[in-house]
């Protein structure tokens, strides 16, 4: 599978800067590394055409050059003569030829275009169907905001390529810095809207000071005052005054606040770590877990095992399955080497050219969000034996009929790509407006999530309310119940995709209905999604005493 190397999303994010002055036609390709590799192609084209351009007017320039220096010589030689020098019928001949035929020459030399057709290429591929166009650096630029605010990554360290702790060679300059700051700014990240102003300010070279630095004062002064930083503000627009005289009617409009107190309180980047974890909302429990704060304690991570699993059919007899038990209640386990990287490399032929931006479940019918930045494509079964072999490992894994299963859904994560938290069960509402497909064959009983890649950094699957955070392993599999024994659906499975910080992640989605699985997983004779099994006999216990 194609992938940019992993030397950085910055590195991304400049390719993206740059693109983006050239291009302009409305494809996607931040969403997924893998598009993002072919846009990559593209721009080697497009260098190679500018080359070419370079190449042309370089040669043009160069005879022009030579030219001036020989006309130089001769219109030199013939002042040093004076009158003599035109007594020789040969010096008149050349200065008539020159200001003839020479002179005609180079007048049409330099009206000339050169270069014309590598030009006409060039714009003929900055037209391509998947070129990006300006959304795509808002995307990045989202994509990178999302993984210092998710990771608590440090301004400073983000811009001298330095990711959670590794560093990378690509480094931000001013401008990129406050590029960053202002979409931070437009999307309500105040906080880091003022580190990366900050930020600008330390980065900028003498030569973009007089053109960047009243800018980057100017919104500084108005992060400030929004956040309440009221001496920030008046040393910034102080220094504002300093460097534009003019700038009075801008300060004016400041005029009126006044610092509550002397002490100047810091802006932090990020807010404090929270100490009650029951008072956040789902979005920070996600978070929390995909930086890895919120995990289990030593204690919770005492009851589990792992080990060969042999139970959910006589083949395993013979070759048992690696499992490792992540909890119990809700059930999820991670399957190890499960899928092999000849059937990876067939699942990529079918996959190629042919993945789009992901979408969601919405009130009426499925949309693109910001909330989960991914492409994928649906695949079914009948397209190769491989799909069926795949489904056929499932069934032994899981002890679950594969046949009403949905196709094959593969994903691919781009900058900053995640998925934010939610549970793949379908909700009333998404039956009622017809968003199921197949819906007589009725809900989500269980996932299997198959990691094709690796990831160097970030790119996780969380589950806040049971502490985990699995991270992507090649050839290994995730599997849960999405459902209770009763059909209801099991809040408890709650995930979300990380943000991936560096590398691509390819994953492959099983989503297998509840249709004639009730031999497989029959109901229990109480209604599970209201009391565990737990609660029931320690009930029937205390009723005995």
């Amino acid at each position: 599978m194609l992938f940019l190397g992993a030397e950085s999303k910055l590195g991304a994010l400049l390719a993206v800067l740059a693109c983006v002055a050239w291009c302009g036609a409305s494809a996607e390709f931040y969403s997924s590394i893998h598009a993002m590799s072919r846009v990559f192609e593209y721009e080697q084209q497009m260098l190679q055409h500018m080359q070419k351009f370079v190449a042309d007017n370089e040669s043009k320039l160069d005879f022009l050059r030579a030219r001036l220096d020989e006309f130089e010589r001769e219109r030199n030689e013939a002042q040093q003569w004076g009158v003599a020098y035109f007594e020789s019928p040969l010096n008149k001949y050349l200065l008539s030829k020159r200001l003839t035929r020479d002179w005609q020459h180079i007048a049409n030399l330099m009206a000339a275009a050169t270069g014309k057709k590598p030009l006409v290429r060039l714009q003929r591929l900055r037209q391509q169907e998947h070129m990006p166009n300006a959304q795509e650096l808002e995307g990045a630029i989202d994509g990178l905001l999302r993984l210092q605010s998710i990771y608590r990554l440090q301004t400073s360290h983000v811009a001298a390529g330095i990711l959670d702790g590794v560093a990378y060679s690509t480094q931000l300059s001013a401008q990129h810095c406050l590029d960053i700051a202002q979409q931070a700014l437009r999307d309500e990240h105040l906080q880091l809207a003022h580190a990366w102003l900050l930020e600008a300010n330390s980065r900028l070279a003498n030569s973009d000071r007089a053109r960047l630095l009243p800018l980057i004062l100017r919104q500084l002064g108005q992060v400030k005052a929004r956040l309440a930083h009221i001496g920030g503000v008046n040393g910034t627009l102080q220094s504002l005054k300093e460097l534009e005289p003019g700038s009075e009617s801008y300060i004016n409009n400041y005029k009126d606040l006044q610092p509550p107190f002397d002490e100047l309180n810091p802006v932090e980047e990020h807010p404090p770590l929270p100490e009650n974890l029951t008072e956040l909302s789902e979005f920070d429990l996600y978070r929390y877990t995909c930086n890895g704060y919120i995990k289990p304690t030593p204690a919770e991570l005492r009851q589990l095992r792992c080990g060969y699993m042999t139970e959910t059919h006589p083949f395993l007899l013979l070759a048992p399955l690696k499992v490792e038990e992540l909890s119990h209640d809700p059930l999820l386990v991670l399957y190890h080497d499960v899928i092999y990287q000849s059937e990876i490399d067939t699942l990529a032929r079918l996959t190629k050219n042919k993945i789009h931006r992901a979408t969601v479940t919405g009130n009426n019918a499925s949309v693109v969000s910001n909330s989960r930045t991914s492409q994928f494509t649906f695949i079914p079964k009948t397209r190769h034996k491989v799909l069926r072999t795949i489904d056929q490992r499932v069934a032994d894994m899981t002890d679950l009929n594969m046949v009403f299963a949905e196709d094959h859904q593969l994903a691919n994560y781009g900058i900053g790509g995640h998925y934010a938290q939610h549970m793949d069960w379908f909700t009333p509402n998404a039956f009622e407006t017809k968003q199921v497909a197949n819906s007589e064959m009725g809900n989500r009983i269980a996932t299997v999530l198959f990691y094709l890649t690796d990831v160097e950094q970030g790119g996780g699957t969380a589950f806040p309310v049971l502490k985990q955070l699995l991270k992507p392993k090649k050839y290994a599999a995730a599997f849960w119940y999405n459902l209770h024994a009763s059909g209801a659906g099991d809040v408890r499975t709650m995930h979300g995709a990380c943000p991936i910080i560096v590398g691509s992640k390819w994953v492959l989605n099983r989503w297998i209905r509840e249709f004639v699985q009730s031999d497989r997983r029959p109901c229990h004779l109480w209604d599970d999604s209201q009391v565990m099994l737990s609660q029931l006999l320690e009930l029937s216990e205390s009723q005995i005493a």
